[in-house]
Parts: structure tokens; C-alpha cells; sequence
């Protein structure tokens, strides 16, 4: 599937038309071997893709931010007021949410993510911290058009403070879950049926030294060889070489939290929006999300938003390798 053709619909204001038609031509330039389809999935964007490049609905700053970071852009290359939106201080974020007159409703997807957040005195901080993204994504949500939250969102939300997910996502049913209920959720391209893994999937880990998780952590490579260690944990993975190491710190909370481990496939390429282990020729080892890599400079971010965006020349990297997954503290075991 290309990329559509330009079709600007005259609803949308003047500068969202051009915030449209900067995208749609970046889309074009950048998006890679991705068709339009696969580029939605991968990034979160949802169905409403070719309306977006179309400029049929207008860009909220977390769809923007999406196709930014799969493009390996910064979001003022596809408009200014969506980069300033998204760099709204964080004075501007901290007010408790209140319903207006007209949203007690709840008749569209961010009115009923305000009725929420008022009925569990949430502001746009809290709620980010509490569902683990940025608070450019939340402040999106909350926009007139915003697209419907992605279903592992609702659920965030269901386990935390009982509201139900097709009520969030379609508004179905009842706005909370009684214990005898259960959702009914209408996520057509996820699948549902239980999946029996065969015990020998899982392989013994290595675990060969601790990375650190803010950005000027450095730690003692321990350098076993394959299949030997620091203890191990158990995991699945096609990946001979796979290896685990401890993680300390706190950037990538809630994401991976202090002292929990990751498994690392190094024979598994990184992609934008991956976590990777980076290691660094100063001795750096950390945990970051690949954010993207422009004019051979990698930009790697951080789940939580007190750690900033860290830049570093590609040359200057060592290894850049593909978390495949963490593992819980406790699983840990000695050799």
C-alpha cells in the first residue's frame, strides 16, 4: 500500500492542513520498507493513518508524535504548533481534571477518559505515570478528535481503577466492571485463544553483569562466554547468543524497574521504538529506547520524563543490542 494522495478536507483549520501535507510528504520520504499498514501497527497509530496523511482528521501531538519517532524525525519537522504543544511545561500538566458542561456524557473517547480521570482525581502526570507513556501521548488523548485509546491502555486502566475497557474504548456497557462482569472487547486483529507453550522453549540465560539504567551509569562488563555466568534466568528466545544483566536504576520505570533483569537477543536487529542495550566506548552500558538515528547521531529516550533525551555518535557505540524482554527479580536463580 502506497502512500495516499493529498486530499484536504475543508473542516480542518489552515495550519492543520499544513502540519497534514508536511507529514504526508515526510511520510513518503521516510517511512522506510514499511507499507502504510504495518507502519500503523508498528507505531501505535491505529487505522486512521491514511485520514491523518490525507488531512481528513486532524493531528493530535500524540498521533504526531507517533509518526515522528517511526520516521526518525523531531515533531517540529512536522509543525511547530505540535512541537510547542508538546513541550508544554510541566507547571502546565499538574492541575487535577474537572469536567466541563457537555462531557458528563461521555459520549467520545476522550470525554470518557476526562470523566475518569476527574472521578479518580487524576491530572495529565499522574495519569502518564500511571499508565507508563509520555504526557504528550495523555494530552493528546484528551483532544476533541483524539482516536480511541489502544486496547493494553484500557486494560492499564480497568487493573487500576475498575473502569471497563469496551465502556473506555467504545463506550459499551457500564463506565465500571463489576466482579462478575467482564469486558467485552472488540480488538478484531488481536487474537484470544490460549496458546500452549512447549516447555523446551524456554532456555537458561546467562546473566553476565548489570546495565545501568540512567544515562551515566557504567558498569563491569563481565565477558563470560555463552551459556555461563552470574546465575541465570529462564527465558524464551530462538538466539543462540542471548545473554541477561541486571538493571539499576530508575529511567525507565515503569517499563523496567530497579533490579529486574533484561534478556538480550544481539543477533536481533533494533528498530526505532525498540529498547536496546547501548554500550558506549567510555564504558557506558544502559537500557534506553531507540528513539531514532539521524546524520549518524543515535538519540535514545527514556520511559520515565525526568531523564532526557541522551545523543551519541554512532561511532562512538560499541554495541547496540535488542532487549527482548524482562524478566521479574525473583525468577533469578544460581548456577
Amino acid at each position: 500500500m502506497s502512500a495516499p494522495r493529498w486530499r484536504a478536507r475543508k473542516t480542518l483549520e489552515a495550519r492543520q492542513l499544513e502540519d497534514a501535507e508536511r507529514l504526508s510528504a515526510l511520510f513518503a520520504q521516510h517511512k522506510g520498507p514499511f507499507s502504510v499498514a504495518e507502519f500503523a501497527r508498528h507505531h501505535e497509530i491505529g487505522p486512521q493513518i491514511t485520514q491523518y496523511l490525507a488531512g481528513q482528521l486532524p493531528l493530535s501531538v500524540n498521533i504526531a508524535a507517533a509518526f515522528a519517532r517511526g520516521l526518525g524525525l523531531e515533531i517540529d519537522a512536522i509543525g511547530p504548533r505540535l512541537a510547542a504543544e508538546s513541550r508544554r511545561l510541566p507547571s502546565d500538566l499538574d492541575t487535577i481534571i474537572t469536567l466541563t458542561a457537555g462531557a458528563e456524557g461521555g459520549s467520545t473517547p476522550p470525554e470518557r477518559l476526562l470523566i475518569a480521570m476527574a472521578e479518580q482525581h487524576l491530572d495529565v502526570s499522574a495519569l502518564s505515570a500511571q499508565l507508563g507513556i509520555e504526557t504528550a501521548v495523555a494530552r493528546g488523548w484528551l483532544e476533541p478528535a483524539a482516536p480511541k485509546l489502544q486496547l493494553h491502555h484500557a486494560v492499564k486502566l480497568q487493573e487500576a481503577y475498575g473502569y471497563s475497557p469496551a465502556w473506555l474504548i467504545n463506550g459499551v456497557g457500564a463506565s465500571k466492571l463489576s466482579n462478575l462482569q467482564e469486558a467485552e472487547l472488540d480488538e478484531p486483529s488481536l487474537s484470544f485463544d490460549i496458546v500452549t507453550i512447549p516447555p523446551n522453549s524456554f532456555r537458561r540465560i546467562p546473566v553476565v553483569g548489570m546495565a545501568q539504567l540512567g544515562d551515566n551509569g557504567h558498569f563491569s562488563d563481565i565477558e563470560y562466554p555463552v551459556g555461563h555466568g552470574d546465575g541465570f534466568v529462564t527465558f524464551i528466545t530462538s538466539d543462540p547468543d542471548a545473554y541477561a544483566l541486571c538493571c539499576n536504576g530508575d529511567s525507565m520505570r515503569p517499563r523496567v524497574k530497579h533490579n529486574e533483569f533484561v534478556v538480550i537477543e544481539p543477533n536481533r536487529s533494533v528498530a526505532n521504538g525498540d529498547e536496546a542495550l547501548v554500550k558506549s566506548q567510555d564504558g557506558r552500558v544502559m537500557v534506553k529506547e531507540l528513539a531514532y538515528e539521524r546524520d549518524r547521531v543515535v538519540s535514545l529516550s527514556s520511559v520515565n520524563e525526568r531523564h532526557g533525551m541522551l545523543r551519541i555518535p554512532r561511532e562512538q557505540i560499541e554495541r547496540l543490542h535488542y532487549v527482548a524482554g524482562i524478566v521479574k527479580a525473583s525468577a533469578w536463580r544460581p548456577d
